[in-house]
């Protein structure tokens, strides 16, 4: 869909501490084959739960959301997106949140965005429309965070990547702010749920700690889809959001100033976001990836954050996001810097 009054006016952003992988390999946690497929410097380890960092990037989104003249009050709409656990069982984290930022009575319903590492786009697209159909809804504050805390695995959860803890946020407003959203569209492969899911039988109470890898392998021994195909696949619908996304936009596949994407490996970037894809960005956030980790949700808003925190837009820039997510659901969205 295109858009054209629809803004990013504040921006948040938290990490953990800056651990180097370099840790990992010699105590056994992370083989050296992996880290030099992956390329991984280093990645951000909290002891914050992933609430207390969305709150601490919520308000720094809010602050600057404010400072630019964005109505963010107890109208607005609240977002809050995860992958994992937040630090309680049955408690929804997106109203305790929604207290701290905004106080301890809404005309609103916090709300918590499922759509796993799609979780920053996903959410960034319910807020766009929420504004465009409701003119009593004067912005949507998101927020986002994970943290990877054993029992869970940073190392294996998903090929590829490692996984950092962090949290980002954003106000995305009417009329003002530095980001204007161009356009942002979706698609979803449901025959790749199942790369997910496995063998795992429905239960009555959460089992132990999920082993992704295993259910990947359970789900391509059940030979529905070949491995290839799984690339193949991906491939076509990344391909298509970004051409469908640029061409909303009217921005040129070689207009690219910016590309923003999951903060995965060398390999998997190259072969999920480079090689396939017919764009040549000038830059991109890659590098900033292999530093911190695969946030979760947070990976595109944080990126964004990191632009606009250390001043590495110029007006007028042109900026491509990509994000996917588990189910598998693929987005992609362009925003311009017009308000730099």
């Amino acid at each position: 869909m295109r858009f054209d009054n629809i803004w990013i006016a504040g921006t948040g952003g938290t990490l953990g501490a800056s651990v180097p992988v370099d840790e990992a390999v010699a105590d056994g946690s992370y083989s050296a084959d992996a880290a030099a497929s992956t390329g991984m410097i280093s990645y951000s380890r909290s002891t914050e739960a992933p609430p207390e960092m969305a709150v601490t990037a919520g308000r720094q989104a809010v602050k600057e959301a404010g400072e630019r003249g964005a109505r963010v009050d107890p109208d607005s709409l609240v977002l809050h997106s995860h992958g994992h656990f937040q630090g309680i069982d049955m408690w929804p984290a997106a109203c305790w949140i929604a207290r701290e930022l905004l106080g301890p009575t809404l005309n609103s319903m916090p709300m918590t965005v499922a759509a796993w590492s799609n979780g920053s786009l996903a959410s960034l697209d319910l807020a766009a429309s929420t504004l465009i159909a409701r003119p009593d809804v004067p912005s949507a504050l998101i927020t986002l965070a994970d943290r990877f805390a054993e029992p869970a695995n940073r190392w294996y959860t998903s090929p590829g990547m490692v996984f950092g803890d962090g949290a980002a946020a954003a106000v995305v407003a009417r009329d003002t702010g530095r980001l204007r959203l161009r356009s942002l569209v979706s698609e979803t492969d449901t025959v790749l749920e199942g790369l997910s899911r496995g063998a795992e039988p429905f239960r009555t109470a959460p089992g132990e700690q999920p082993d992704m890898r295993r259910r990947t392998r359970e789900f391509l021994a059940t030979g529905e889809v070949s491995l290839r195909d799984v690339q193949t696949r991906s491939v076509e619908r990344t391909r298509s959001v970004v051409t469908r996304a640029l061409g909303e936009a009217d921005v040129a596949p070689d207009g690219v100033d910016w590309l923003v994407t999951p903060f995965v490996g060398r390999t998997l970037h190259r072969e999920s976001f480079v090689r396939h894809l017919d764009i040549a960005p000038r830059n991109s956030l890659h590098e900033l990836g292999l530093t911190i980790g695969h946030l979760g949700p947070c990976d595109q808003l944080y990126g964004l954050d990191h632009l606009l925190r250390n001043d590495l837009l110029s007006p007028g820039d042109r900026i491509l996001v990509i994000g996917t997510g588990m189910g598998f659901t693929f987005s992609a969205a362009v925003l311009t810097a017009d308000g730099i």
